[in-house]
This record gives C-alpha cells, sequence and structure tokens, in this order.
C-alpha cells in the first residue's frame, strides 16, 4: 500500500477519532463516519473528510462517496444490552454490502474476549469458545469477514483499551471493594494506533494477531500504581475469590510484523508520558 492509499473508518470513537488523525498525518487518505451530524461536524471540525453512517440489523445506510476506499476499518463493538444475535446481523449485512464495493481490504477490530479463560496462555490458535455473549459474538463476526470470497481480512483481537482518559481515578480507586487478581491483558491506544498503521504498511492480511502488553501485572497492583500516581491512600480492601483468568500471548504479531509495543508494561502508562498521536 502506499501513502495515497484510501482508508474509511467505521467508527470514529475513543480508538477510530485519533487513528483517523494519525493516518492522515501519515499521508493517507482518511475518511471517517459517526453515528450522527454533531458527531460528524466533530470530525469535521478536525480537519477530517466525515461522513454520516448508521449500520443496524435492518439498514446500512451513508453516502456512496465513504465507500470508495481502498481498505475498511470496522470497529464496532458489540452492545451487551442487544444480545450477540445483534451484532452478528450486523457484521453479517456489513460484509454483504462491502462486496459490492472497490474495497478489498477490511482490517476488524476485535477483542482478546474472543478467548476463554482457561487459567493460562492462550494464542491465536486457541479454538476454545468463551462463555461471554460479547466474546461469542465477535468470534462470529471475526469468521464472517474472514470467509469473505471478495476481500481480505485481518483480525486485531486487542486486549484492554487503556491510556488517555480510560486511567484509573480517585472515584474508580475508591469505589472498588474487592482486590482483583487476575493478570491484565491491555493495550495502550498509542500501541492500538501504531499495530493498526503496520498491519496497513506491511500489508499483512488474511491474519488474526493478539495484540497487548507482553507483562501481564496483576491488576490490583495496576489500581494500586494508579493511586500512587495520583497521590491517593488505598483503603484497605478485602481480596476477592479466585477467578478464572487467560494469559494472551502476542509472540506473532512480534515476530511477524516486528512491532514493538511503546507501553509493552500497562504500569508504564503512569511514568512514561504519552505520545502525540
Amino acid at each position: 500500500m502506499t501513502q495515497q492509499t484510501k482508508i474509511s473508518i467505521l467508527s470514529c470513537g475513543w480508538l477510530g477519532k485519533p487513528l483517523a488523525l494519525h493516518l492522515q498525518a501519515a499521508g493517507y487518505s482518511v475518511k471517517g463516519a459517526r453515528t450522527s451530524a454533531a458527531g460528524v461536524r466533530e470530525l469535521e471540525a478536525l480537519g477530517l473528510e466525515a461522513y454520516e453512517m448508521v449500520l443496524s440489523e435492518e439498514v446500512l445506510s451513508g453516502p456512496d462517496a465513504f465507500w470508495d476506499a481502498d481498505i475498511l476499518i470496522v470497529n464496532i463493538p458489540p452492545r451487551k444490552e442487544r444480545g450477540k444475535e445483534a451484532h452478528i446481523t450486523e457484521i453479517a449485512l456489513l460484509r454483504s454490502f462491502v462486496e459490492t464495493t472497490a474495497i478489498r481490504k477490511v482490517l476488524f477490530v476485535s477483542s482478546t474476549s474472543v478467548y476463554a479463560d482457561i487459567n493460562g496462555l492462550v494464542t491465536e490458535d486457541n479454538e476454545e469458545m468463551p462463555d461471554t455473549p460479547n466474546g461469542q459474538a465477535l468470534r462470529a463476526a471475526e469468521t464472517l469477514l474472514m470467509e469473505s470470497p471478495v476481500f481480505e481480512t485481518t483480525v486485531l483481537r486487542f486486549g484492554g483499551l487503556i491510556g488517555y482518559d480510560r486511567i484509573p481515578d480517585e472515584r474508580r480507586l475508591l469505589e472498588g471493594k474487592r482486590v482483583n487478581e487476575q493478570p491484565m491483558n491491555a493495550i495502550h491506544r498509542d500501541d492500538c494506533i501504531g499495530v493498526i498503521q503496520m498491519v496497513i504498511e506491511k500489508e499483512a492480511w488474511g491474519e488474526i494477531f493478539n495484540a497487548c502488553a507482553t507483562r501481564h501485572p496483576l491488576r490490583c497492583a495496576y489500581y494500586k500504581a494508579a493511586a500512587q500516581a495520583i497521590g491517593l491512600q488505598l483503603p484497605r480492601r478485602t481480596p476477592a475469590e479466585e477467578q478464572p483468568y487467560k494469559i494472551v500471548g502476542s509472540s506473532k504479531l512480534r515476530n511477524k510484523l516486528g512491532y514493538t509495543f511503546t507501553y509493552d508494561d500497562p504500569l508504564l502508562i503512569f511514568d512514561q508520558p504519552p505520545k502525540q498521536v
């Protein structure tokens, strides 16, 4: 792909908006989508080409110009309150429509929630289904897109998103009553953007990549570091009951793409200033 590659991002929220700005600054032709006129105006005020799009179980609507792209980045998480079938139906509708366009590359933002908690390491080869409806919906959505005979799809399974305003603040720290000692599978937003750009630059299509930091601190250690960063003395907490967990391995991403994480330990977030993206 060249830097004249046309990229459309569906949609431009917490991750998609800074991603669009970053890719545009890198020289790509970028279009963004939001679900409201106000959202479109926000993107336009930032200098982005923006369109109002609606994707539901029944309809996909929006200007044809948005679909004039080489690459489509799909960043639409399932919504728990609607049930898993709603998300699967939406993605099936999206796939059918994209197959009628000139788009031949799709990058699907998924999640490590597609893995079951097996109390050990999971890699892209793990096939055991998760118990959660969201995880099941994402696994089905991945399959739908990757099985298209018309376009190639790469799936990025991101860990829990951290960074910027997604850092425990005083309210969140004080509300918690139990210490969660599960290991974290997390990725900073800057690294999400870096991974996406590298997939595009290296044309790594038709792949599934886990993407989360190599270090997996216990969640209680993360919250302790957050409290120390803002000078807060955490109250004594009652340890939580032992819960199942998983540790998500990202060695395929590092080995195949050569990606180096800026925040390879989630605890770095508290003492390493973020770069501008």
